[in-house]
């Protein structure tokens, strides 16, 4: 393959919320692409055949800049999605969001005690505003919660207020230990993320509600109907707001740049990358990860978890309950 079947675009670390469990904050003293980088890069997506693109911040729907690249992608027939903290879309936004056929994933982590606690006073309220406008003018969107050390067990609320909405899906994403959790302390533990899934799992089972689990290749393990995505055999690239190429969003280890280069270029590098090519192709994993039923596509889970924590990018994923101990 010659070029990435979807790029994560880390449009811009720019924020009108704090939340504790950022990882973008790191980001916030980058030098940003301009607009008309920003236009080359979209256009070269368009033009390389790109099938996907996630648009996610920092909030994008703060930037001047994004209904210019939302157009061009249109212009180009790429599909699109969209990460929002919904407090500041209003009629316009969601009108131009249907438009240009964007689909909306929104961030909400529980009812609002737990919510504003993470996110801040008064952002629940703000959110609840937005997200009425999106399904009125949109209608079918998803919800992500980040799943951490103060809400994982607060998961029933959130599958139940997800149900109640009548959105499309609800999407589990575990903070990872990067940017502000690691400050915090609140990413999640692998005995957390184990009750967060159970409850959720039974619960989205109750209302027949999509359920997936981001940043978990091993979830198959838990025997459910359950999304999930193994990155490491996934032909993707994460792109950060200064145009850099990631070897994982939730890591500073740069492998090339989109600024100067094609996309077709950087992604031909990024494949080739000594780094990437150990994660792609482990020669050194765990036991546990070499003998499970799962090893062609998890390949050991997520190495940027598995780096963070232990130093190791082919160490197991910290999460897994295998790796863990949780199950056999």
């Amino acid at each position: 393959m010659n070029r990435p079947e979807y790029i994560i675009w880390i449009f811009t670390a720019k924020c009108n919320l704090d939340c504790i469990h950022c990882y973008t904050s790191r980001f916030r003293n980058l030098r940003e692409l301009s607009l008309a980088e920003k236009l080359k890069v979209a256009k070269d997506i368009g033009e390389s055949g790109v099938e996907y693109v996630n648009l996610t911040g920092g909030e994008p729907l703060i930037h001047p800049h994004i209904k210019d690249l939302l157009n061009l992608l249109k212009d180009y027939g790429v599909e699109k999605s969209i990460v929002t903290n919904a407090t500041v879309v209003r009629e316009d936004i969601a009108d131009f969001l249907h438009k240009t056929d964007t689909y909306v994933y929104v961030t909400i982590e529980g009812p609002r005690d737990i919510h504003d606690k993470i996110r801040g006073a008064g952002a629940y309220d703000r959110a609840m505003k937005g997200l009425e406008v999106l399904m009125r003018k949109i209608g079918s969107l998803s919800i992500v919660t980040t799943v951490n050390r103060i809400n994982f067990n607060r998961i029933s609320d959130v599958v139940d207020f997800v149900a109640k909405i009548d959105a499309e899906e609800l999407a589990l994403l575990p903070v990872m230990p990067s940017g502000r959790a690691l400050e915090t302390k609140i990413y999640i533990t692998p005995g957390e993320y184990m009750v967060a899934l159970n409850i959720a799992i039974n619960r989205a089972y109750e209302y027949g509600l999509k359920l997936s689990a981001w940043c978990t290749p091993w979830a198959p393990l838990l025997k459910k109907n359950i999304g999930y995505w193994p990155c490491r055999s996934m032909s993707g690239m994460d792109v950060d707001p200064s145009g850099d190429v990631l070897l994982c969003d939730i890591l500073d280890v740069r492998i090339t740049n989109v600024r100067d280069k094609t996309i077709i270029e950087a992604f031909k590098e990024y494949r080739n990358n000594a780094i990437v090519q150990k994660i792609m192709n482990p020669d050194k994993l765990p036991a546990d990860c070499k003998l499970c039923e799962l090893a062609l596509d998890c390949r050991g889970g997520c190495f940027a978890r598995a780096h963070k924590l232990s130093g190791d990018f082919n160490a197991g994923d910290p999460l897994c309950p295998r790796i863990s101990k949780l199950i056999k």
